[in-house]
């Protein structure tokens, strides 16, 4: 079986438990979520700290998406030869040790092999996690189900940034949770921590961690999950091409934003307070906002709504360069981009399963819409460190507007206007 090749089929020996099942598939995406979250702002600060130039940022962050693209690509045969359970705990042994990397050294011929290491660990969870969730056969409201995960990662990720600030404005409690962890890294290392904040990173490792317990505690109600069939990745993304190509654009907008929104609001005069409260504001949108706009879309044709939904992501980027310089319009604007850019992610996930109701072509598309997302990630992340080193701060709202622009004019191209 290749790469480009998935099959799942459900064990009959699932356990009964779905709502266990549920809750500790939740609390994991959660605790995992806060930990995604707060390196979100420590790790690209600390690179904007150490005098490296946006492009140079831009081009080491994108080795996180990098492993992500990887990780959809290899979905299949860690399945096969590992399965959920033994998955996800390995992913712990390539997130957790790779925290403590970042405070220690302060050079790219280490820190951008940690951030695509932890990127592979953080994703790999993500990804198994999302197919044990899918595989729980719930009889009714699985769409609410599959939500409620779904929810649970964008309050963690809101969540980070405040811890951040939290042990920042506690430097004592910081320091209390931390000394002996950091005495005991220092010694293995060899040398004292780089960075001022390494307690923070720390409190990211604990939670990375910590994201295990309800693995290990309740292992018993993860789903069994095998292979039987065949379905090609890449020819569901070419018959899909809509719903494809949107998730594409939309992870512009979210890794752009996860990578870049504190260091733009920094660059722009704003506290690193106020500059971490736009990734806040920006996952509170996305979390409040995300259901609103996917039942509207259950009124309307969802291809044509997507549009709208794109075009409503090219006004936040044109005037976030006029709202930067007054913190609470800033964070109202990244609330209402990070709502939109939610609701492109949940509607096409939509099209997806309405164009793909079979079992096997479902999780191939699945894949697939992970991989169209990993793409744009990677693609919008190199883009948007090129742009803000050339064209100057300003860089990221163009390449938003470009990538809602490019999927805008596919738009207009293929559907029919009535």
């Amino acid at each position: 079986m290749t790469s480009n090749e998935i099959s799942v089929n459900k064990s009959t020996n699932m356990p009964q438990s779905f709502g266990l099942s549920l809750f500790s598939n939740v609390l994991s995406s959660f605790i995992a979520s806060c930990s995604m979250g707060m390196l979100a702002i420590l790790v690209p600060v600390q690179l904007a700290d150490l005098a490296f130039n946006d492009s140079t940022i831009g081009n080491a962050l994108a080795f996180e998406t990098i492993a992500s693209l990887l990780i959809c690509l290899l979905l299949p045969n860690i399945l096969r030869k590992l399965g959920l359970t033994i998955g996800i705990l390995l992913s712990a042994v390539l997130r957790v040790p790779t925290v403590f990397v970042f405070p220690y050294f302060s050079g790219l011929d280490v820190l951008i092999p940690a951030i695509f290491i932890h990127g592979a660990g953080c994703y790999a969870l993500l990804i198994l996690l999302q197919t044990w969730v899918n595989s729980i056969p719930f009889a009714k409201n699985k769409g609410l189900m599959i939500a409620i995960y779904s929810t649970s990662i964008s309050v963690g990720f809101a969540i980070g940034p405040i811890l951040v600030n939290f042990l920042k404005a506690r430097p004592e409690f910081a320091a209390s949770m931390s000394d002996s962890v950091l005495a005991t890294t220092t010694a293995i290392i060899g040398h004292a921590p780089v960075v001022s904040n390494a307690p923070e990173f720390v409190f990211a490792a604990f939670l990375s961690a910590l994201a295990l317990l309800p693995t290990i505690l309740l292992f018993q109600v993860i789903p069994k999950v095998g292979f039987t069939g065949t379905a090609k990745i890449w020819q569901t993304i070419v018959n899909c091409k809509g719903a494809m190509f949107s998730i594409a654009m939309a992870g512009v907008s979210q890794f752009g934003a996860g990578a870049f929104l504190a260091i733009y609001g920094m660059k722009n005069g704003l506290t690193l307070h106020d500059a971490s409260l736009l990734l806040t504001s920006f996952m509170i949108g996305s979390l409040i906002l995300e259901v609103p706009i996917a039942w509207l879309s259950d009124y309307f044709d969802r291809r044509y709504f997507i549009v709208w939904c794109s075009f409503a992501s090219m006004v936040c980027a044109v005037y976030l360069p006029i709202a930067i310089y007054t913190p609470v319009q800033a964070w109202i604007l990244a609330f209402i981009w990070g709502g939109v850019i939610a609701g492109i992610y949940s509607v096409s996930l939509a099209l997806v399963g309405e164009r793909y109701p079979d079992d096997d072509e479902s999780v191939a598309a699945n894949a697939g819409y992970s991989l169209m997302e990993s793409i744009g990630g990677t693609l919008g992340i190199i883009a948007i460190g090129f742009s803000m080193e050339k064209l100057g701060t300003d860089g990221m709202p163009y390449v938003i507007m470009f990538a809602s622009i490019l999927y805008f004019s596919f738009a207009l191209t293929r559907y029919r206007i009535e």
